[in-house]
């Protein structure tokens, strides 16, 4: 058994034709087949089956290839430390981030690489959380730049920045006349705009705001922040931004109004998680210093003397 001889496996059992998985893997369909079927002789299961054209993995075949994926994941991650340290082509570091953070994090990211190490070729992609961890599992991403908590215990997870959440609200509606800090328990949530299923944002926002307040079933939703900006403008409702979403270079909107809150300060703690393995790397290591050295009249850093990691939403 070899990693090639896995690897055909996994290409079948992602193609269910042995056709099409040899082409994926760029060899002959007789030579994938033949290899497969030795595989079988070698672990003495059977792998696969033929169901009409299309070609099934059997129960133990898909356990099997589950174990192989994680073995061809960690043998990437070989190539890459050894890469790595050889310094004998330009890095490739794939980062998956939220698209709630995304805006604010890349432009400063990549920006950093470029000025502090040009061999390090960022290829970023914009997903939800949960299919960012799903990639960085299957080894199509290096790392994820997150909201804690991650609760996968087989991901390292290393805290990198804080970010405050700030009440935004229409020029008209009631809660933009009064002055200084606003208790975040006391707010409606009548009218509160949220992010629209499955982004982490709406959970966050909720988990400050509806302990307090039934959430009403009828609520607007948005799929982004520039839309949910706008409906705010227009005195849709009112809603719960991240600091950067509203801070420079962003510039002043007239038609909305920024209200801090009092402490304790509702948050979301970003953090950068992977492959134990691929966590090492320098690259990763640089993208974590970076991320804890962004402005800091915007997100406070984490994982440094004095700060503490803790869960989104109300904290120390």
């Amino acid at each position: 058994m070899n990693l090639r001889d896995l690897r055909y496996l996994v290409a079948l059992a992602e193609e269910h034709h042995f056709g099409r998985a040899a082409a994926s893997c760029g060899v002959s369909q007789p030579t994938l087949s033949t290899q497969v079927h030795r595989l079988e002789t070698e672990l003495g299961v059977p792998l696969v089956v033929k169901a009409g054209r299309r070609i099934e993995i059997t129960p133990v075949g898909e356990r099997i290839v589950q174990t192989a994926r994680e073995m061809l994941v960690l043998a990437d991650d070989i190539r890459t430390l050894a890469l790595d340290e050889s310094n004998r082509a330009t890095h490739q570091l794939g980062v998956g981030v939220f698209p709630t953070l995304g805006p604010f994090l890349l432009p400063r990211v990549i920006a950093r690489f470029d000025q502090h190490d040009p061999g390090v070729n960022i290829h970023v992609v914009e997903k939800r959380t949960a299919h960012l961890l799903e990639a960085v599992h299957r080894g199509d991403l290096d790392v994820a730049v997150v909201a804690a908590p991650v609760t996968d215990e087989t991901l390292t997870v290393i805290p990198v920045f804080r970010e405050e959440f700030l009440l935004v609200t229409g020029v008209d509606d009631e809660l933009a006349h009064d002055e200084g800090p606003i208790d975040p328990r006391g707010i409606p949530t009548d009218g509160l705009i949220l992010m629209s299923e499955g982004h982490c944002l709406r959970d966050q926002v909720l988990e400050v705001c509806s302990p307090s307040h039934p959430m009403p079933s009828d609520g607007l939703s948005a799929g982004s922040l520039s839309t949910i900006r706008e409906l705010v403008s227009v005195g849709a409702g009112r809603t719960l931004m991240p600091r950067s979403a509203v801070s420079a270079p962003k510039p002043k909107d007239p038609r909305i109004v920024i209200r801090e809150f009092t402490p304790p300060r509702p948050h979301r703690d970003i953090v950068v998680c992977g492959r134990p393995g691929t966590m090492a790397r320098p690259s990763v290591l640089a993208l974590v210093n970076i991320l804890r050295s962004l402005p800091g009249d915007i997100v406070e850093p984490l994982g440094v003397d004095g700060a503490t990691l803790c869960s989104h939403g109300l904290g120390n």
